[in-house]
């Protein structure tokens, strides 16, 4: 039988849903598939990829491509292949090449924002979206760009893209969806809750509603009811990791102690085959510095399903943080070996070399990190990590602590006769907002608890005295900045966004570990309340610079501030900053992160 008959007969057999017969036929010319060409192969890739054979798609499918590098279907159909493994950056960039080599591959384009979306890559999203919608408006189009912008804290603008989805299909339910979550981070809550309500009450049964509802609860300090919200997901979803997720976190906030993830490791026991469940719940327990068990969860799921791109990830993370990183180095770079543009997987590999104290390595391989994203502070406090274990120069200039690292004191704000009394008044106000017994497992802060809800959305008048008041000492701050082609004064334009604000409470022994925050530019702490003991000689309670999280070759603390009340201390995003503990008292802080505007 000629090839093209046999081509022919097999992808209609695959498209009959005869994925056995198809895959016989192909093998009656081709049973070596050494000498099978493009075509075959192709249809090899999409038969495993309706099996879920994700990792043998993939080699065909790339054998197809390096055949036939030409074929937009080729590399369409990779994409397909790492969207349904979740590996979205990689899908996104497998769709961007389908689409240059022929720009109008059906469906190609949407599903490229879709990819761009799930991989974080929002902005891409918003531009493919727009282009979509200049031609063919719909309410899905709409309502996809609606989370683009959510994503990139555009919320208004979010909800006029909800608003032009529904004026096309009123009765879109995930338009409303999209909606009433702006709403809620909006902290329309109130709103929010209604619109999440009348979906249920028209009959939408789904978990996003549960999750999302459950969300705008906590943001209304109501963590009872949020947690009997995703307690009934939970049970009317039991495969939902994003509800289990949310569950567990709620719980452990409110103080359930070592089993707060009794329901999600029941879960995974139940189906043991769900990888994504299984990845969820490891995380949530490495998060919770259960690492022992994660560990067993990853290494039982690996037994599993041995080529696992992001099971090999997780346990590679996790023996990095239980030191055992020398173990856990050969899984991040075979991950990173096959998944080559996913940003997170070599931001793993490039903290492991570091940990290892090679950072001639590191520096190599964050340089594609910072040409793809070039404001991530991520790969900007890795470069200098890098650049500090070489004793390159650069890494001064990238770090100068006694520039970038500035104390203001907080102006008092209209109406008070001083900043005591202002401190008193915010203070009361941020305590009524600290209900949790303990910190959340996605934040930095150790034995304290942190606001639930964002100080941008609150009324309260004393609150917003305090946002209004920053602004003299972060154009102050600003006006340091001077060299035009530097990560952190390069991005200056004479105006600024505060992007998050929040409210730390610590405890005694409290402290934060050491971090940094990805998605700034400027970062800060302001003092509330702080504990006698910070004005000691032993640095209780002190802000610290230039330590890594975990222990780094080179990598010490290079600078420590003292806390005062009504100080405010501003330094970069991408350096390491944390705490030293406390033994007695209360420490109260306002942090916030600030955006070029």
């Amino acid at each position: 039988m000629a090839p093209e008959v046999v081509l022919r007969e097999a992808e209609a057999l695959l498209r009959g849903g005869d994925a056995l017969a198809a895959e016989r036929k192909l093998a009656t010319l081709w049973a070596d598939t050494r000498d099978a060409p493009g075509a075959a192969l192709h249809l090899l890739g999409l038969i495993r990829l309706g099996q879920k054979r994700h990792a043998d798609a993939e080699r065909f499918l790339r054998r197809a491509i390096a055949a036939e590098p030409g074929i937009a279907r080729h590399h369409a159909a990779l994409a397909d292949v790492f969207a349904q493994a979740g590996v979205h950056a990689a899908a996104a960039d497998a769709y961007a090449a389908a689409l240059a080599l022929d720009p109008d591959f059906p469906n190609a384009r949407q599903a490229y924002a879709r990819a761009l979306l799930a991989a974080g890559k929002s902005a891409d999203a918003e531009r493919e979206l727009r282009y979509l919608l200049r031609d063919a408006p719909s309410a899905d189009l709409w309502d996809m760009l609606s989370r683009a912008l959510r994503q990139q804290d555009k919320l208004e603008q979010s909800l006029e893209a909800s608003d032009a989805a529904l004026a096309l299909a009123p009765n879109n339910n995930s338009a409303v969806h999209g909606r009433a979550t702006a709403l809620s981070r909006l902290g329309r809550n109130d709103e929010a809750i209604a619109a999440f309500d009348g979906l249920i009450a028209r009959g939408v049964q789904a978990p996003p509603v549960w999750l999302q509802r459950g969300v705008a609860l906590l943001n209304q300090t109501r963590h009872a009811e949020a947690e009997a919200a995703f307690a009934d997901g939970v049970k009317r979803w039991p495969s939902d990791q994003h509800l289990h997720d949310a569950l567990a976190h709620t719980r452990w906030m409110r103080g359930a102690g070592a089993d707060f993830a009794r329901d999600f490791e029941a879960a995974v026991a139940r189906q043991p085959d769900s990888t994504a469940l299984r990845l969820a719940c490891a995380n949530l327990l490495r998060r919770a510095d259960q690492r022992q068990r994660a560990e067993q969860l990853l290494r039982e799921g690996i037994t599993r399903t041995p080529d696992d791109l992001w099971l090999q990830m997780s346990l590679g993370v996790l023996l990095d943080e239980l030191d055992r990183t020398s173990e856990g180095l050969p899984l991040l770079q075979r991950a990173l070996t096959r998944a080559p543009n996913v940003l997170n997987i070599r931001g793993a590999v490039v903290n492991a070399l570091l940990r290892l104290g090679r950072g001639d390595e590191a520096l190599r391989e964050i340089e594609p990190c910072r040409t793809a994203e070039p404001l991530n502070q991520e790969w900007i406090c890795y470069e200098g990590m890098a650049l500090r274990q070489l004793g390159d120069p650069r890494y001064n200039e990238l770090c100068d602590y006694d520039l970038m690292v500035r104390p203001f004191d907080l102006p008092t704000p209209p109406g008070y006769g001083s900043l005591m009394e202002f401190n008193a008044a915010l203070r009361e106000s941020l305590l009524s907002l600290h209900v949790l017994e303990t910190h959340p497992l996605d934040q930095s802060l150790r034995l304290g608890s942190q606001t639930t809800r964002s100080l941008l959305t609150i009324e309260d008048p004393v609150i917003r005295a305090y946002l209004a008041a920053l602004r003299e000492p972060i154009l102050a701050y600003t006006d340091l900045m001077r060299a035009p082609n530097h990560p952190w004064s390069g991005r200056k334009t004479g105006g600024y966004k505060l992007s998050g604000a929040w409210s730390v409470k610590l405890k005694p022994q409290g402290y934060h570990i050491n971090h940094y925050h990805p998605a700034g530019w400027i970062s800060s702490a302001y003092y509330v309340s702080v504990p006698e003991a910070a004005a000691g000689d032993d640095q209780q309670g002190c802000i610290k610079f230039g330590e890594a999280r975990w222990p780094t070759p080179g990598i010490t603390t290079e600078k420590v501030v003292r806390p005062q009340v009504g100080r405010l201390v501003l330094f970069p995003s991408y350096m390491w900053h944390g705490t030293i503990p406390f033994l007695e008292g209360e420490r109260i802080t306002a942090p916030f992160d600030a955006l070029p505007a």
